[in-house]
């Protein structure tokens, strides 16, 4: 008897066993569950720090690219300054001067001048007096040169003269406006080979200023250079109305012309041949322009 009792014993224990495992196993499960709005959040935390992370590098990564466009606008504007010196160094540079005596002799009388008023440029790049001054030196160093010149070298280096000339003036006009400066320039691009566009440029003036006898009297040479003497004595006519008693020098310069035009002369040795006083005609009338120049500082 005793030993179906143990069995009934085992038993009830076996089953108080498996009633405690699946409370157990239950309680796991009720515990997890209870837990799980806790894990949810714990990987919505971390899922939203990802995100800012992620945020915080795009962001950085934004401003580095901005910071490098910055640096590239920068190394860009700087190197459009360098450029701007080099330009204004090129500028002040003097074209080599080629081998002939009376050239050099041209340079050293003049490259002195033009250096004082390129030292006042460079304390004031708006000085109206330095500008102008600096278009007059290598205007008349330009036309010198021209007139000494033999070779293409030698002419080239009188071009090149004569080009800085109408870079100053340019830079001359850009701040101030004057007909003497303008004629200056037209001269200055006639000299330096480029006759129809100094003809153009001197017709304009002469229109925008129909009372101006130096005007006048210059395209009337600038025809007669390229041999238009119907042209050139119609604009010489033109000065001569325009300076009736000859205040200014420009009626008699004219008359010179027009009989020289008509008695058909075509240089200055049949001029003074002929018996009719004149100087050389263009250097007459450049000294006509510097004294009735309309020029402002």
């Amino acid at each position: 008897m005793a030993k179906p009792k143990e069995k009934e014993l085992g038993g009830a224990r076996n089953m108080r066993t498996s009633t405690k495992i699946i409370i157990g196993i239950f309680a796991v499960i009720m515990a997890l569950s209870m837990m799980l709005p806790s894990l949810s959040a714990i990987f919505a935390g971390s899922t939203e720090a990802k995100e800012q992370e992620e945020a915080a590098a795009s962001a950085a990564e934004d401003e580095a690219a901005k910071e490098e466009e910055a640096k590239k606008d920068e190394n860009s504007e700087a190197k459009d300054k360098g450029e701007d010196k080099g330009e204004n160094k090129d500028e002040d540079a003097d074209p080599k001067v080629p081998d002939n005596k009376d050239l050099k002799s041209l340079e050293e009388s003049n490259s002195e001048t033009a250096k004082k008023f390129k030292d006042r440029l460079k304390e004031d790049p708006n000085n109206l007096a330095a500008l102008y001054n600096l278009g007059e030196t290598y205007m008349n160093w330009g036309y010198s040169a021209n007139s000494s010149a033999s070779t293409d070298e030698e002419r080239d280096y009188a071009k090149q003269l004569l080009n800085k000339a109408m870079s100053y003036y340019d830079r001359y006009l850009g701040l101030n406006d004057s007909i003497t400066v303008k004629i200056n320039r037209s001269l200055c691009q006639y000299y330096a080979g480029d006759a129809d566009g100094a003809v153009k440029a001197l017709q304009q003036v002469c229109d925008e200023n129909p009372e101006n006898a130096i005007a006048q009297a210059q395209l009337g040479y600038l025809y007669e250079s390229q041999f238009n003497n119907e042209k050139a004595t119609e604009a010489y006519h033109k000065a001569v109305e325009l300076d009736p008693d000859d205040a200014q020098g420009v009626k008699s310069y004219a008359n010179q012309r027009i009989i020289a035009l008509n008695a058909k002369v075509s240089s200055v040795e049949e001029l003074n041949d002929s018996g009719i006083e004149s100087s050389e005609p263009q250097s007459e009338l450049m000294q006509k322009i510097s004294q009735n120049s309309d020029v402002s500082f």
